[in-house]
C-alpha cells in the first residue's frame, strides 16, 4: 500500500468515527427539541382550569320598536331592554374549564353607570376558542352560546326568582391579545360582539284589565372591551 492509499484509508477510518461521535453529540439536542415539542403540544388545552378578573365597559344598542314588547309595571317603570338599561362600565370575573377543546364557564359582570352599582349579569357558557402564536404575545379568537340571568343590583346568595330582572340567551364572538407573564398569569384584553334575546322576567306585568300579562321581550347586541389577567393551568 502506497503512502496516498495509507492515508485514504487514515481519512476514512477518522471521518467514520466522527459520525458517530457527531450523532452522540447531536443527540441531547435532538432529545431537546423532542421534549420542547411535546411540551408544546401539551399546551394544547386538552384541559385547563382558569380564572379571570377584569374590568371595562359595556355598551347595549336601543331594542326596535318592532322587535320587542316593552311592558310597564304599576310603579310606571318600564321594563326596557337590560343592556342597553346597563351601559357604562363594568367589573367582572370568569371561572372556566377547558376539557377537549371546549370551554365551559361562568361569567359574573357587574354593571357601573349613573346610579353606581346598577345591574349585574351571571352567564353559564359554553363555547370553543383558538389561540394564535407560540411566544409570549398570542391572539386569542372565541365564539359562545349560553343563558343570560339579569339582575337589578348586585344579587345576594341564595339567588331566587324575586331577585332577577330577566332571563335570556346570548350568543358571543370574542378576539383580543394575551401576554404570558409566566406559565400560570397572562395579562388580557379583550373585545366582545354578541347578540342577546331576553325573553322572560321573574314578574309579568299585567297589560289588559281583563288580568293578561306579559313579560318585557326584547333582543339587540351588546358590545364589551375589557381588560385583565388570567390565572390557568392545564395540560
Amino acid at each position: 500500500m502506497g503512502p496516498s492509499a495509507a492515508l485514504a484509508v487514515e481519512s476514512g477510518t477518522r471521518q467514520g468515527s466522527a459520525c458517530p461521535q457527531a450523532l452522540a453529540r447531536l443527540a441531547p439536542a435532538v432529545c431537546g427539541l423532542g421534549l420542547l415539542f411535546a411540551s408544546s403540544t401539551a399546551e394544547a388545552k386538552l384541559f385547563e382550569v382558569y380564572l379571570d378578573g377584569y374590568i371595562g365597559g359595556m355598551y347595549g344598542t336601543e331594542p326596535k320598536p318592532d322587535q320587542s314588547t316593552i311592558t310597564q309595571k304599576p310603579d310606571m317603570s318600564r321594563g326596557n331592554d337590560f343592556f342597553h338599561d346597563q351601559r357604562g362600565g363594568l367589573v367582572g370575573g370568569r371561572l372556566g374549564i377547558e376539557v377537549l377543546y371546549t370551554d365551559l364557564y361562568l361569567q359574573f359582570d357587574q354593571f357601573l353607570t349613573g346610579q353606581g352599582f346598577s345591574g349585574s349579569t351571571l352567564q353559564p357558557m359554553i363555547g370553543w376558542d383558538i389561540d394564535l402564536g407560540s411566544g409570549s404575545w398570542k391572539a386569542l379568537l372565541g365564539a359562545y352560546g349560553g343563558l343570560v340571568f339579569g339582575f337589578p343590583y348586585t344579587p345576594h346568595w341564595p339567588i331566587d326568582n324575586r331577585q332577577i330582572a330577566t332571563v335570556g340567551i346570548t350568543a358571543e364572538g370574542q378576539g383580543g391579545a394575551e401576554y404570558m407573564l409566566n406559565r400560570f398569569l397572562g395579562l388580557q384584553i379583550l373585545g366582545t360582539v354578541g347578540y342577546h334575546y331576553m325573553f322572560a322576567g321573574a314578574e309579568e306585568v299585567p297589560v289588559s284589565v281583563t288580568g293578561i300579562t306579559k313579560a318585557t321581550q326584547t333582543q339587540g347586541f351588546h358590545l364589551m372591551l375589557k381588560g385583565g389577567i388570567r390565572f390557568h393551568v392545564g395540560l
